[in-house]
């Protein structure tokens, strides 16, 4: 028994590879049963109840329509269902995958012509998992529990045509009534984007220079980036330089300002709040913010009471400066 199913199985990978190359790649025209739309989703669905799913026969043609953006879009992944009674006879169903399909795919539509780019079978199996490649930076790897389709489609059009058919004569009557059932994911670049909002002084344009992890980057739009941290810079000659961390998750936009500010040196006074505190000699109303100061020496007065203290601020253009006044007791023991 064994020997024979062994000898069964050989005489039909003989067959079907018979069968393909009486139809090798290349222009050809066809009629299929039906033909059913199968939209692919931007973002991976996030239960089974958001995926579509679609019932189709083994002599169906399927368009899968791919998302209006494709900025993140590296591939498909679609999830196939086979029928008991065709897993018992596998590589007797083919897929195909076809370029230049006219006219464009229609539910009322049958006869098709077009560039088959791709032919395969389905195994012994009762699930299967098919990769079609769209970007040149699709990054799936081989692996014994799914199949990578060998050719990329043209999706100018917008959509991918994949056409079933049958490979081998002879096979159960039941064949005509099974329904292989299927879903499409999409495959993600690991990318994601920056949008970079960079704020100068009003009434300022006086330029900058942006870099990305230390390469030279052009602001403006979004910047596609690996996923992951990463780091920007600011730097100018008449802006204090500033530094950001950020990440960058996949398929999605992180959004980031930064305000550039002037170089020249500002001062933050820190004190009591019977303090009166005097900045070259004019007496500050308010000491809870930041101001500008001009480069140089400035002198900065506390006073409190009958007790007076004054210090010296150099200040320098890009720096910031807080003059801290603090009053504190010390308690001492002796015998």
């Amino acid at each position: 028994m064994v020997f024979f199913m062994k000898k069964r199985s050989l005489l039909l990978q003989m067959v079907v590879s018979a069968c393909i190359a009486l139809s090798p790649l290349g222009a050809e025209t066809f009629r299929v049963h039906a033909m059913f739309p199968l939209q692919v989703p931007e973002s991976p669905p996030q239960d089974a109840v958001e995926e579509q799913k679609i019932a189709v026969g083994m002599n169906d043609a399927l368009s899968l329509i791919l998302p209006e953006d494709r900025t993140y879009l590296s591939g498909i992944e679609l999830r196939v269902k086979i029928p008991e009674e065709i897993a018992a006879w596998r590589d007797t169903i083919a897929y195909s995958l076809y370029n230049g399909i006219e006219p464009l795919p229609a539910a009322d539509i049958i006869d098709y012509s077009g560039e088959r780019i791709s032919v395969n079978t389905f195994p012994g199996k009762l699930s299967l998992i098919i990769y079609i490649p769209i970007a040149k930076d699709f990054a799936i790897k081989e692996s014994p529990y799914h199949v990578i389709v060998g050719a990329k489609p043209d999706t100018s059009d917008g959509f991918v045509f994949l056409r079933l058919q049958l490979a081998m004569k002879g096979v159960p009557e039941s064949f005509e009534r099974a329904q292989f059932e299927l879903s499409a994911r999409p495959v993600l670049r690991d990318l994601g984007a920056l949008a970079l909002t960079v704020l100068e002084p009003e009434g300022e344009t006086n330029g900058y220079q942006l870099f990305i992890d230390g390469e030279a980057a052009e602001a403006g739009g979004a910047l596609l980036l690996a996923t992951g941290e990463h780091h920007l810079s600011l730097t100018s000659e008449s802006y204090r330089d500033e530094v950001r961390t950020f990440r960058i998750e996949q398929a999605r936009t992180t959004a980031l300002s930064v305000q550039l500010r002037g170089i020249a040196p500002t001062v933050r006074v820190v004190s009591p709040e019977n303090a009166q505190v005097y900045f070259d000699g004019t007496l500050l109303a308010d000491t809870k913010n930041a101001f500008v100061v001009t480069p140089g020496d400035h002198s900065v007065r506390f006073v409190v009471g009958d007790y007076e203290l004054v210090k010296t601020v150099q200040a320098v253009n890009g720096r910031s400066y807080t003059v801290n006044l603090s009053i504190d007791a010390e308690v001492s023991e002796t015998d």
